[in-house]
């Protein structure tokens, strides 16, 4: 079979299985538990399936299969039954197959269904399609899942910038590897969101995880995004500012970048700020909008943002934002 060039979106997904396969799995088969073991590749073909999860589902052993895309592909019934009939022959459990969209395209439609000629049906392949397109941002977030956070862009209406904001503050503060790769893999899939053309957007995307770029710096996941921004051009800027001008003239238009960057930082989660506390206590929306203009620093309002999205009260809330006035007097 001919060997597909792979992109740091298949990595991208591939590692997302790879460090939370259990959040992945809970998302798609409700009540089943990974053991830990993945498949090997099938030997006997030069393909491989993008993850097989070994599971235990009602106490006894099945393999979830999970296949990615981001665009239309004609065959992919047909390599479901093929990777299908490969595991059942090694391991000899089900296979529960999954394939997950992440862009907009034509889908297929489960089951696959094989027919004699005289229409007796010989082969029934059942299959379960998820376009993360057509689901709601909201509920992906309603599930409570980490792992499931870096693909909450792909979902409707999930491509806005408060959207994002709110997303790493759930990863926030990333103290382990596995938040840290999340973080990773939140840029990669939110500048697929938001797509090469919306320039102004993956600019955006950039600069608000340049601030975080010492954070997940070492993971795979942030090796994969760079690799992407050289193969879409998005690094070219920065390259030729390596290559032309003088030495002082860099420094400082490097110095200006990064006050620009962060005075764009703070004025957008200042915005953000309002509209966590209009959807969650709207009484306080005038309250919000008055301390967030007082906030000047990055990360004051940043760890108010957290403390508003972790409340349970409207008086908690207005405590918070009480507190940035004291803090400025001090």
């Amino acid at each position: 079979m001919e060997s597909v060039l792979e992109t740091p979106y298949d990595n991208g997904t591939r590692r997302l299985m790879g460090i939370c396969a259990q959040d992945l799995v809970e998302w798609l088969l409700p009540g089943a538990f990974c053991t830990g073991k993945l498949s090997e590749k099938f030997e006997s073909f030069d393909i491989e399936a993008d993850a097989m999860q070994e599971t235990l589902f009602y106490d006894k052993l099945a393999l979830v299969h999970v296949e990615f895309q981001s665009g239309p592909d004609t065959g992919m019934a047909q390599r479901l039954l093929e990777y299908l009939v490969m595991a059942y022959r090694r391991y000899k459990c089900p296979v529960i197959s999954y394939v997950v969209y992440l862009k907009k395209c034509a889908l297929p439609k489960p089951p696959l269904v094989l027919t004699l000629p005289n229409g007796e049906e010989c082969l029934r392949l059942n299959y379960k399609v998820i376009a993360l397109p057509q689901t709601l941002y909201e509920e992906l977030l309603a599930k409570g899942i980490k792992g499931l956070l870096p693909l909450v862009p792909l979902a409707h209406n999930g491509a806005r910038r408060d959207v994002i904001e709110e997303l790493i503050l759930r990863l926030l503060p990333a103290h382990d590897t596995v938040e840290k790769e999340l973080l990773a893999l939140l840029q990669l899939f939110a500048s697929l969101a938001f797509g090469k053309e919306n320039k102004e957007s993956q600019e955006w995307l950039k600069r608000r995880f340049r601030v975080l770029n010492d954070i997940f710096r070492e993971t795979p996941a942030y090796q994969w995004i760079l690799e992407e921004g050289r193969e879409e051009g998005f690094l070219k800027g920065k390259e030729e500012g390596h290559l032309v001008g003088k030495k002082e003239g860099r420094l400082e238009g490097r110095l200006e970048g990064q006050m620009e960057e962060r005075q764009t930082l703070l004025l957008s989660m200042r915005e953000v700020l309002v509209k966590m506390v209009q959807g969650r206590f709207p009484p306080l929306s005038a309250l919000a909008t008055a301390q967030a203009d007082r906030v000047e620093d990055v990360e004051q309002i940043q760890d108010l943002l957290v403390k508003i999205s972790t409340a349970l009260t409207l008086e908690q809330v207005q405590q918070h934002l009480l507190s940035v006035q004291q803090q400025k007097r001090q």
